[in-house]
């Protein structure tokens, strides 16, 4: 009894170990509404909450009002040295506490610098005269350009009714849906100038001295002690009433980009009286909390010599060694090593009624596959490949050849009907002979008695 509690208990404590191996980074709560991270380039998911649910974006709608512009000014539409002359229209659903930079209809400004109003300082007023801009005057076209967009970029949540993020109960999205369109906009380096910049002097114009913009984005002030995270990129703030504290944020570091998603997030007081902006704190766990515990691993390289396989008639070796022909690195908990992965290696000379590896082998042949498991995914397959040539045996060719003849059914009654064609010939070659002799000697026995004729011319 006393063995098999031993026994019990051992088993509950590999379970629970394994359990924790498996789970081998600490889980986190973001104090948001909804919340996101996601490696920029592969699109994998490290942390998500709520991320379907419909929130209110508040200011990071300027993403995507940010994001049409400069695709038309990649189309040739409309250009950022354009000189844009704000409308009397423009003040178009605006409110009168709203973010702002007091541009004024008639004022002219190029459309370059109305982008760094609308994404620095989040001016409500610039988003509405650079959408006329695009469209030719028309702000409706413009949120209907948005709303196109966001379903072509796969965003099923969404709902814009401005371009700017003013409350609205129809004007929506939802975490994943700020990453889709966040992820496009990255692809323009335009815009991640834009969103990365922490100050700009925007020239007088015609009605104004000179503005001076300061990003609303403390992530990426140095300044700004208990917010700024240095390996922090832009990317938008939000904030509202109804939509809570909002950020839209990226990060590199050890040659990980990341995107960050926070909606919804509180501002807390404190002792002192003073308010911690929860998207800004949070925004920062969560880089941090990732880069704490995730890094790259080289799962497999080209380098690594993975199996050895028998080769047939080869001149100066017997076999060759094959490698992966790609290589697999993944971001992995840093607990994770290689040697937890498991590998599948299938050789195609191996398999079942597949004929032997022969010579010659060329460096980089196609030999086989291999397959790698972590958990529950599977990578793969990649290719093995011949690491070097293994030349042929012209000697060992020639006699593969012939053993492959001879074990030929037709072959062996072609030899053997040879080789009785060959006796036969022998036996009638010896027979031959033998009447051949006998008949010499029968005609050399009658020459020796017949009797000798008479010399006439002797008396």
């Amino acid at each position: 009894m006393k063995k098999i509690n031993f026994l019990f208990i051992l088993s509950i404590l590999s379970i629970f170990i394994l359990s924790i191996n498996a789970e081998a980074v600490e889980p986190i709560d973001i104090d948001a509404k909804a919340a996101l991270l996601v490696h920029a380039d592969t699109g994998e998911i490290f942390y998500s909450k709520n991320i379907y649910d419909q929130v209110y974006p508040a200011s990071t709608t300027k993403i995507m009002t940010a994001l049409l512009v400069l695709e038309a000014c990649e189309r040739g539409e409309v250009s950022l040295t354009d000189m844009v002359e704000a409308s009397d229209t423009f003040q178009e659903g605006l409110i009168w506490d709203g973010s702002t930079q007091n541009i004024q209809p008639g004022e002219i400004m190029s459309l370059e610098d109305l982008l760094y109003c609308l994404m620095v300082t989040s001016a409500n007023e610039a988003c509405n005269i650079v959408a006329e801009h695009v469209t030719g005057g028309s702000i409706s076209d413009f949120v209907e350009l948005m709303n196109t967009r966001a379903a072509q970029l796969g965003c099923t949540g969404t709902s814009f009714t401005n371009t700017s993020g003013i409350p609205d109960e129809n004007h929506y999205t939802t975490a994943y849906d700020v990453y889709l369109i966040t992820r496009e906009a990255l692809k323009h380096q335009e815009f991640l100038k834009l969103s990365n910049t922490t100050y700009r002097e925007v020239p007088a114009t015609n009605l104004s001295e000179a503005r001076h913009l300061k990003t609303t984005n403390s992530l990426i002030v140095p300044d700004s002690e208990k917010y700024y995270y240095k390996y922090a990129k832009g990317i938008k703030t939000g904030s509202t009433n109804a939509a809570g504290f909002c950020l839209v944020s990226s990060a590199e570091k050890n040659g990980i980009k990341l995107i960050s998603i926070v909606l919804g997030a509180r501002a807390e007081e404190q002792e002192d009286k003073s308010y911690l902006i929860k998207s800004f704190t949070e925004s920062k766990r969560l880089f941090e909390w990732f880069y704490n515990n995730y890094s790259y691993k080289d799962i497999l390289g080209t380098d690594d010599l993975i199996k050895q396989i028998p080769v047939e008639l080869g001149e100066d070796a017997d076999s060759v060694v094959v490698r992966s022909n790609e290589s697999l690195s993944l971001i992995l908990p840093n607990e994770v090593t290689p040697d937890d992965f498991s590998r599948n290696i299938v050789i195609f000379s191996e398999e079942e009624n597949a004929p032997p590896l022969q010579a010659p082998i060329y460096e980089g042949q196609v030999l086989g596959e291999i397959s790698l498991t972590y958990l529950d995914r599977t990578y793969g397959p990649f290719q093995l490949v011949a690491n070097t040539d293994v030349a042929l045996s012209k000697i060992a060719f020639i006699k593969a050849k012939i053993s492959e003849t001879l074990r030929q059914p037709i072959a062996r009654i072609i030899i053997v009907a040879i080789v009785l064609l060959i006796v036969f010939y022998i036996i009638l070659i010896i027979r031959y002979n033998a009447i051949r002799k006998r008949r010499r000697k029968a005609m050399n026995d009658t020459r020796k008695f017949q009797p000798r004729p008479i010399d006439r011319d002797f008396r």
